[in-house]
């Protein structure tokens, strides 16, 4: 079920949306960005419902025909624009599911919903495509952009859109949603530690048996590099390789561990760790090696994060980053 009740925090977010939906000032364009499991798609949808149910309420009723096409993920009046023919969203995807579709009226709604997900991965001659439609939008087109990276975005779109940031949620609200979830209390600590906030990331990570997997493989190789000689560094290359397409994930666990290290290094306490299951490990390293050591251990993991996303060579970026943890 698809409504406003189901977002988890953003309750700033969903208030404005409400408040223009009762006031009928809802805008033509929106973004909402922020990183992959926030709950991006999840607002977009309680918006779109809420905007083409019958009862003209500030949130779905969720019993209209409306909702319930909507629920069946069938809504003549709401689509859904995605790249077609490579990874970035084309010229041709913005003319022919968006530019061209908005010449069309609603089939029965109120609104003609676009709801374009990954949009900041849109060629700027795709953007550039879709100008005239949001300069001079029609009265029932309503687009709702999906982003990650807002910077992507070419200025004359974004001055042209209500743009919304979708900040990381409290602690607190991520432990009630993994507690309802049926994690025990330590669980909920450790998988609120990993998420930073997305409430996605939880979900995605509680009880993933491939997640548990990936933490102990990580926490073994950086134990591993405490003590081995340097040729059988490069043999590290391969644990981690299998996690290419997780990369981002695998290196932020390497980044856990070292902050925890660090704060027990720095602070002699274990009060502040994220990972408390494993503070005897934690302790045990932070009494073997040096503060500066760590930092610099710290920066190495950060420094190749960093490198990857901007596509640097895959197998160098991470060898020369083992090295530096030895």
């Amino acid at each position: 079920m698809s409504g406003f009740s189901e977002v988890i925090g953003h309750e700033s977010i969903i208030a404005n949306l409400k408040n223009s939906i009762a006031a009928k000032k809802v805008s033509h364009a929106y973004i909402f960005d922020g990183p992959k499991g926030i709950g991006k798609t999840k607002i977009a949808n309680a918006f779109a419902k809420a905007l083409q149910c019958e009862e003209g309420a500030a949130d779905a009723c969720g019993r209209c025909i409306s909702c319930r096409v909507f629920e069946s993920g069938n809504h003549p009046d709401v689509i859904y624009v995605a790249a077609t023919k490579t990874k970035s969203i084309g010229v041709d995807d913005a003319r022919e599911q968006i530019a061209k579709n908005t010449e069309t009226k609603p089939y029965r709604y109120k609104y003609k919903i676009f709801i374009v997900e990954a949009s900041d991965t849109m060629t700027p001659q795709a953007q550039n495509a879709l100008l005239k439609t949001i300069e001079e939008p029609r009265d029932y087109a309503v687009f709702l952009f999906l982003s990650e990276n807002m910077s992507q975005f070419l200025p004359t779109i974004v001055s042209r859109c209500v743009s919304f940031k979708l900040r990381p949620l409290s602690d607190e609200a991520v432990k009630r949603y993994l507690r309802k979830a049926g994690a025990d209390e330590e669980s909920a600590a450790l998988y609120c530690a990993y998420s930073q906030g997305n409430i996605g990331r939880a979900a995605e990570i509680s009880g993933s048996q491939a997640f548990v997997e990936m933490r102990a493989e990580a926490i073994s190789m950086i134990q591993a590099l405490r003590r081995i000689d340097l040729p059988e560094i490069f043999s590290l290359f391969s644990n981690i390789e299998k996690y290419r397409e997780n990369i981002q994930d695998m290196l932020d666990l390497f980044i856990y561990w070292y902050r925890d290290v660090i704060v027990m290094k720095e602070t002699g306490s274990a009060r502040h760790l994220l990972q408390s299951d494993k503070k005897n490990e934690i302790y045990a390293e932070a009494q073997a090696t040096n503060l500066q050591s760590l930092y610099n251990k710290f920066d190495a993991v950060w420094q190749a994060k960093r490198s990857l996303k901007q596509n640097s060579n895959f197998q160098l970026t991470i060898e020369m980053m083992l090295l530096a943890l030895r």
